[in-house]
């Protein structure tokens, strides 16, 4: 301190400074870092209670069969519900002579950081102001030990405000999956997504359509809630319908019981090969076959 008024005087800096780190590369400024993640995924929807939780957890679920390393975030800070629907209770550990945590497995290997998990029980509400909510997601991404992943599923909260805002400028994010359901007012809000995403410069891969039909034991479909919308949602995002998920009790009854890792159907099939035909490719590792990516 004492030395101040000599410096502004001169203009001279003392020669014991201690070195400025250099600058992060790659990516432009403000954007998280995390070496070992291939591809960042977020999944979006302007308005909530369309599936956005279970269509993050089927496309983790669906990538983790297929062979590839998969994480999932919950970045729906006040809301989440990723961890009920894998199962997982665990608390994070930390890595040893670090600030850094480790996220606990599911039964198949899908690392997963949620705000439930830090929780002291999983009914406490957080209520959080935008500010530290879009600060719990950067950290959530950046101080996490999430090794070597070909993709970071992002389970992002509803609508266009701070959180998908945070995701979108200090994420890496390679592409938006858009989930809808077939209400009108389902596609008008999602649309308003879709312009979100296209103001920041974002990719949309494809859009899913949830609660599409409950399918009758005689094999008929009804449409609970009324005609598909998904070509309209393909006009207005220019990206492919990538499935039309049914009204299925076994999702329902899983997803409460933490088996979602047990789901099967020709419909989530599709909806990995759709995803898998229109994503940013992961790199195979040297010496391993790469993965199923067939279109």
């Amino acid at each position: 301190m004492r030395q101040l008024n000599d410096l502004a005087g001169t203009g001279k800096l003392p020669s014991d400074l201690p070195e400025r780190p250099p600058a992060p590369s790659g990516g432009p400024k403000g954007i998280a870092q995390q070496a070992g993640v291939k591809h960042v995924i977020a999944v979006m929807s302007g308005k909530g209670g369309v599936g956005k939780s279970l269509t993050a957890g089927l496309l983790a679920v669906g990538l983790r069969r297929r062979g590839m390393s998969v994480g999932v975030l919950d970045a729906d800070i006040t809301g989440p519900s990723i961890p009920r629907m894998f199962g997982v209770r665990e608390k994070p550990g930390v890595v040893p002579n670090t600030q850094t945590l480790r996220p606990p497995m599911s039964k198949t290997g899908i690392p997963i950081m949620s705000m439930n998990l830090i929780l002291p029980s999983e009914e406490e509400a957080v209520i959080w102001r935008g500010p530290m909510v879009s600060g719990a997601i950067r950290q959530f991404f950046s101080d996490v030990a999430w090794g070597d992943l070909d993709y970071m599923i992002v389970d992002l909260p509803p609508g266009t405000s701070d959180a998908p805002l945070t995701v979108m400028q200090a994420l890496p994010v390679d592409g938006v999956v858009l989930v809808t359901t077939p209400q009108a007012l389902a596609t008008m809000v999602v649309t308003k997504a879709v312009r979100l995403v296209k103001q920041l410069g974002g990719d949309i891969l494809g859009v899913v359509e949830n609660m599409s039909y409950v399918s009758a034991p005689d094999g008929t479909r009804m449409e609970v809630f009324g005609p598909s919308q998904g070509l309209k949602l393909v006009i207005a995002s220019n990206a492919p319908l990538l499935a039309k998920l049914p009204i299925d009790p076994r999702i329902a009854e899983l997803a409460d019981s933490g088996g979602i890792e047990d789901y099967e159907a020709p419909e989530f099939d599709e909806l990995i090969t759709n995803f898998l035909a229109v994503a940013p490719r992961a790199a195979a590792t040297p010496g391993v076959p790469a993965h199923a990516h067939s279109h």
